[in-house]
């Protein structure tokens, strides 16, 4: 395993007023770069930059050093040396001939190296060392490696086998190599003198932006568990870079597990245990004292940890990560395709409440296996407990493939009045509680809905909310919510219909498109299976001669129900004559072709 890091973010201001808050009035933000934290407060950087508050890829160019002491320390770089005690970063980035780095007859000169680490992969063209010019080295050796992970160990190059300069006869104090531009992480300098010397300062030049870069949030405490709103990344991009951000929240400090290596006893096989307990700030310090012998893997709490969540792919939606949860860390990693581009992130911030509204939200859904591809009734069931803190709720929302229809609602199996809410969106349906709220620990929601689903391992995540605080919505976990749900999980399994497109409709059978208003358009809808990807579509009317009049659709389609309108004309945008259509539906998949048709009416 390679190194862990791990700091809980907690100033004591932050803390100490979210440990005293009673039953929150407002929604709170939580803020880094703009008007927030500082990135260096919260969070390393590797690969980056900072620009006043903005995030960015490290730069380089003809006339700013690449190795200045605070950018250098800022992207975790270094100036070191095996045969030298002393950190040489400040020795050599001041820009003071006071300080200096000399290397005596007595330390054997030939031979002594020096490595600079650049932090970052940067774009560079440009090497120089200013030395002594009294006592300065006489014959060098100079090696470059572009920091390809494949070719480091522990962090560092297995070899350098990339020369770039030389000279056994050198003359000038001041080394300065120019090579062409390429992209070099580790810069390594070795004396092939055996007279004493001094380096006074090192500077490396470029044109350019790192290709890659990682953003790693510290750990952060919201003081007691919260729920999650909308997140905000304010970013500029082009389409050659790319900025991609990723969550996770916890219910304990540390989101890794450290092991100890036990001690061995004759017959018996070394063993690793966890340190305890874990997730505690404890149990990193301990590994941390142990000597490397002792030392096991280190590897991701996944039972009181999320996973990273996918990248987001909207920067000012809901976070992704799931709420009722203290701790919350995320990431923001860089790339660009062209060397002088970079992406920008000015600042992020995610908007969070607390208390939250229930201790613990526990749902099912039953049936959990039917046939894909056809409408079903589902039972939703939510099991709450509550502490003294939590207010409840009183308004359920389940994402769902399509649009749903809510057949009832009970609570503790009597049924209680309930109103839809407009979402205004058809992938969810919402209720709220009209006369009843749900506040007792142990009490059992159910939540009857007709819906379609599609797609094998179909999820109906929900969220509920109170429309009293107008706090934010909470996650509900899968599980055993219910004795009348046998599958504890909100996923839907089941086989697949073998058709392709299901009930190909045309309504009404004979329409008449003559401006009276009434079934002046043909509506033809129908519902498609297996396409996970768009797949092509071709829906075209023919008349009876076989001669076509009107193609309505030729393009990629996903999964799910779908129509279209014929308002009667050709494609020359002219009525088309009273009479008998063919409608001729086709579809190819990599999973196999379909053709449909159906024989609609048109009438004056």
């Amino acid at each position: 395993m390679g190194k862990s890091r791990f700091r809980l973010l907690c100033n004591a201001v932050l803390c100490g007023s979210l440990l005293s808050l009673g039953p929150a009035e407002a929604i709170e933000l939580w803020t880094v770069g703009g008007n927030g934290f500082t990135w260096e407060e919260v969070g390393d950087l590797t690969g980056l930059t900072i620009d006043g508050s903005v995030l960015l890829p490290a730069v380089v160019d003809s006339t700013t050093n690449a190795v200045d002491n605070l950018p250098l320390r800022r992207r975790g770089g270094s100036i070191s040396s095996p045969q030298a005690r002393e950190d040489l970063t400040g020795v050599l980035t001041d820009g003071s001939s006071e300080t200096f780095w000399r290397v005596t007859r007595e330390r054997r000169p030939d031979g002594t190296s020096m490595v600079i680490d650049l932090g970052a992969i940067l774009p560079i063209n440009r090497i120089r060392f200013q030395g002594n010019r009294d006592v300065f080295l006489r014959a060098y050796e100079l090696f470059v490696h572009d920091g390809d992970p494949a070719t480091l160990r522990e962090g560092l190059p297995i070899a350098y086998i990339k020369q770039v300069g030389s000279n056994l006869e050198q003359g000038d104090p001041d080394i300065d190599v120019t090579i062409p531009l390429q992209f070099v992480r580790f810069i390594r300098l070795i004396s092939r003198s055996g007279q004493e010397f001094i380096l006074e300062e090192a500077e490396v030049f470029g044109d350019g932006f790192a290709p890659t870069g990682e953003y790693l949030s510290d750990v952060i405490d919201l003081g007691q568990t919260a729920n999650f709103g909308k997140i905000r990344l304010q970013t500029q991009l082009d389409p050659l870079t790319k900025a991609v951000l990723q969550t996770r929240t916890g219910s304990v400090p540390d989101p890794k597990i450290y092991y100890s290596k036990t001690e061995v006893f004759e017959g018996e096989d070394r063993q690793e245990l966890p340190i305890l307990p874990v997730g505690s700030p404890e149990a990193k310090e301990e590994y941390d004292d142990l000597t490397s012998s002792k030392k096991g893997e280190i590897v991701d709490n996944i039972d009181e940890w999320t996973p990273w969540s996918a990248p987001y792919e909207d920067f000012f939606g809901d976070l992704l990560s799931p709420g009722n949860r203290q701790y919350v860390q995320f990431r923001l990693l860089f790339s660009s395709d062209d060397a002088r581009q970079s992406a920008l992130v000015d600042s992020f911030s995610f908007d969070y409440s607390i208390p939250t509204l229930a201790a613990e939200m526990t749902a099912e859904v039953t049936p959990a296996t039917v046939t894909l591809g056809e409408s079903n009734t589902f039972d939703y069931y939510i099991r709450s407990n509550f502490d003294a803190a939590n207010a409840g709720f009183d308004q359920v929302q389940i994402r769902t493939p399509f649009k749903a229809t809510v057949q009832a609602v009970e609570l503790d199996g009597l049924p209680v009045a309930f109103s839809e809410i407009d979402t205004e969106n058809e992938n969810s349906l919402a209720i709220e509680l009209t006369n009843d709220r749900v506040t007792v620990s142990g009490q059992v929601l159910r939540i009857t809905f007709d819906a379609l689903v599609t797609v094998y391992g179909t999820t109906f995540f929900a969220k509920v909310f109170d429309s009293q605080t107008g706090e934010l919505g909470q996650d509900v976990v899968p599980g055993d919510a219910t004795p009348a749900a046998e599958a504890n999980r909100l996923s839907i399994q089941g086989a697949l219909r073998q058709e392709l497109v299901l009930e190909l409709k045309a309504n009404p059978p004979i329409f008449t498109p003559n401006g009276d208003g009434i079934n002046d358009e043909l509506q033809i809808s129908y519902i498609l299976l297996r396409a996970l990807v768009l797949v092509p579509i071709d829906v075209t009317l023919y008349d009876l001669s076989g001669r076509s009049i009107r193609r309505l659709q030729n393009n990629g389609t996903l999964n799910g129900p779908q129509q279209l309108l014929w308002d009667g004309k050709n494609e020359d945008g002219v009525m088309a004559p009273p009479g008998l259509y063919l409608l001729r539906l086709s579809i190819d998949t990599d999973t196999g072709s379909e053709n449909r048709t159906l024989l609609v009416g048109l009438a004056y």
